[in-house]
């Protein structure tokens, strides 16, 4: 059997029957190592807040929230279903409908796949998507079976050690780019690691017409990077990873075929980091807990990082 590789992807490199894919690489002992960055009790929340008026791209569909029962109108429905309430109880609710990619969130492993020479689409570790589609997601690789991420983070701020607020929509950051800037700040990548790279077009997040008209992104030769430093998950602050336009025409998202489906790195997307690289924070530890949603290509998450 070939040695596993990007062009050679599957069977997984965590093996056959894998459905975590580079979170395989949380263990407790990580865990425990991750949990000593924090000396200082500050917590930077990385989630941008999600309400009707945030950049959702037309793919995912519009979030949509509406008040459902107001204490007012609430009570009506507790004093007809439960009996009237003696002592002035009532509730209020919000009831919402949303795509799993919405705000800040993580991609799972079902969410894109790569059409071979015979037409059949295959996702993460050669699993054949007929296989697996349902009304409700997938019946394999849904978000469920996603871990809590509970790892060390490190911010790679490129957008200002190449001297820009904001990085033009369309730039591939190349990995030569993000060796210099961690040589830069003095950090380094190691394996196990979430790597947020810092493009500063989050700071387009309350226009959202800006926001999806384009951004800048990691370009395609930063998966095999990925692979090299034994990443498990990327954090970008934009939505989609990848530069749009795109850095090689007619190639569509090439970071989410070589991450998701063949290297089983996760991304996260629409991470809020313009007060972690304002403080200049490059070492932290990441926790992320995405929703068990089954069958779900993703989920948002409240991303945190703590020093």
């Amino acid at each position: 059997m070939n040695e596993w590789s990007l062009e050679n992807w599957h069977p997984s490199r965590f093996g056959a029957d894998d459905e975590i894919g580079a979170l395989n690489l949380i263990t407790p002992e990580t865990i425990l190592a991750s949990l000593q960055l924090v000396k200082e009790g500050r917590v930077y929340d990385l989630s941008h807040v999600m309400d009707q008026d945030m950049p959702v791209p037309g793919f995912h569909g519009s979030y949509f929230a509406n008040t459902q029962y107001t204490l007012e109108n609430g009570v009506e429905w507790h004093d007809r279903v439960i009996g009237k309430m003696k002592n002035g109880y009532s509730a209020q609710n919000l009831r919402m409908a949303i795509s799993d990619h919405s705000g800040t969130h993580i991609d799972q492993l079902n969410h894109v796949g790569q059409m071979q020479e015979n037409g059949e689409f295959l996702v993460y570790n050669g699993i054949r998507n007929r296989d697996i589609i349902d009304t409700f997601g997938t019946r394999r690789l849904g978000a469920e079976n996603m871990p809590p991420v509970i790892a060390r983070g490190v911010l790679i701020d490129v957008a200002t050690h190449k001297g820009e607020e904001i990085l033009p929509a369309g730039y591939a950051i190349q990995p030569g780019e993000l060796d210099e800037t961690l040589e830069a700040q003095g950090t380094e990548v190691k394996s196990g690691d979430v790597v947020l790279v810092h493009t500063g077009w989050g700071r387009n997040w309350e226009d959202a017409e800006m926001t999806l008209s384009g951004e800048p992104g990691l370009g395609k030769a930063c998966a095999q990077w990925a692979v090299d430093k034994n990443i498990i998950c990327w954090g970008l602050d934009q939505f989609a990873t990848d530069p749009i336009p795109f850095e090689f025409p007619g190639e569509a998202l090439p970071m989410h075929i070589a991450m998701l489906t063949k290297a089983g790195i996760r991304l996260m997307e629409n991470v809020k980091m313009t007060e972690i690289a304002e403080d200049k924070v490059y070492e932290f530890l990441t926790i992320a807990a995405p929703l068990k949603i089954r069958g779900g290509t993703g989920s948002p998450v409240r991303l945190l990082a703590m020093v």
